[in-house]
């Protein structure tokens, strides 16, 4: 189970505590060196809570205390966080989600040159250097999205076709141009399948609205909408909504039942999945992005070596990725994690994080 978020505030940033210090297997001394630090993007969303638990667990496990810093969707806030971190508490070392990968590289220097640790997951760092990259791999999500719609298809059809909605994220997301990239390019290998793509994401309303949009245009010439695609869980409940509006909401095998494939392992989405309303889950390994790359940096870095961009890597806490691979990217060392399709006999994996809290 996850620990709750106490916020706790200072003159500069506002700190959550998670883990208090652990074994004697770390570093074991009280204060910054002591300390694994992590710059969160915000507290309210579940999805960034998980991914600080993440850390603060694996931190626990190896002996340090883990502390965050959270930014609440705040550049310039996240910069001067992690400048006090870096210049005043000089902890063991640092793991960052930057909220905006350009304005991020000032502080990564200072990192660099104090000569403390860093890693970044989630979202890379542009033009400065990390010990690490832990990133989910997006492309690869959308591709298993866009496979898994040509396996329902086919069962329906007994080839692959029909009408398929991708609803796609904000282009100025890179996880959501990638996602939607990856099932895009898998869905057009098939000519008999028709493909709308429609702007439907990330706010539930959004997608709420584009999918009546959506549906009024198939009624209206005839069609009939055969399955839908989202990039991410919270357009996923709103599509839910006007997929009951229209009454188009039944569950799999029952008469009208229309596919559908969400991303991410949002815990009422799993539901959804468990009862048989949704038909896949592209899961992200959201406690392994943030834990895989502490134990990186307790591995490599922290110990006065590099982090090698070959060869593979057997993380200790349990994740979804039992084994990761090492390879070169722009910052530097890179890992990306293999993103895990659940229908319904998978869907309550107490790995994912959805299931964790």
């Amino acid at each position: 189970m996850f620990k709750k978020l106490t916020a706790v505030a200072t003159a500069t940033l506002v700190a959550i505590s998670l883990a208090a210090c652990g074994s004697d297997s770390g570093s074991g001394s009280s204060g910054g060196e002591g300390e694994i630090w992590y710059s969160t993007k915000n507290s309210t969303e579940a999805v960034h809570v998980a991914m600080a638990n993440g850390v603060t667990q694996a931190a626990d496990m190896l002996g340090f205390k883990g502390e965050v810093a959270v930014a609440e969707a705040d550049a310039a806030k996240q910069n001067d966080q992690l400048n006090n971190i870096v210049q005043n508490m000089m902890p063991a070392a640092v793991v960052v989600n930057p909220y905006d990968s350009d304005s991020i590289s000032d502080v990564m220097g200072r990192a660099n040159d104090a000569d403390i640790p860093i890693a970044v997951i989630d979202n890379k760092a542009n033009n400065a250097e990390a010990d690490v990259a832990v990133l989910f791999d997006s492309i690869k999500s959308g591709e298993m999205a866009g496979e898994k719609a040509v396996e329902l298809l086919t069962e329906k059809y007994g080839e692959p076709k029909g009408v398929v909605v991708n609803m796609y994220g904000e282009v100025v997301s890179q996880v959501f141009k990638e996602r939607s990239e990856g099932f895009e390019s898998v869905i057009k290998q098939y000519p008999d399948i028709e493909l709308v793509s429609v702007l439907g994401a990330p706010e539930s309303d959004v997608a709420t609205s584009a999918l009546n949009n959506v549906i009024a245009d198939a009624n209206s010439s005839g069609k009939t909408i055969d399955l839908i695609n989202t990039p991410t869980d919270t357009a996923t409940i709103g599509a839910v909504e006007a997929l009951k509006t229209n009454n188009m909401w039944q569950k799999t095998g029952e008469e009208g039942h229309v596919f559908f494939i969400s991303h991410d392992g949002l815990g009422d989405v799993l539901s959804y999945v468990k009862d048989g309303y949704v038909d896949a889950e592209v899961v992200i390994d959201v406690l392994g992005v943030g834990g895989i790359a502490t134990e990186i940096l307790n591995a490599y870095p922290m110990q006065g070596q590099e982090v090698p961009t070959s060869g593979t890597f057997t993380p200790e806490g349990s994740y979804l990725n039992t084994e990761v691979t090492f390879t070169s990217g722009d910052t530097g060392a890179t890992v990306m994690l293999d993103p895990l399709v659940v229908d319904a006999s998978g869907a309550d994996n107490p790995l994912i994080w959805g299931n964790a809290s």
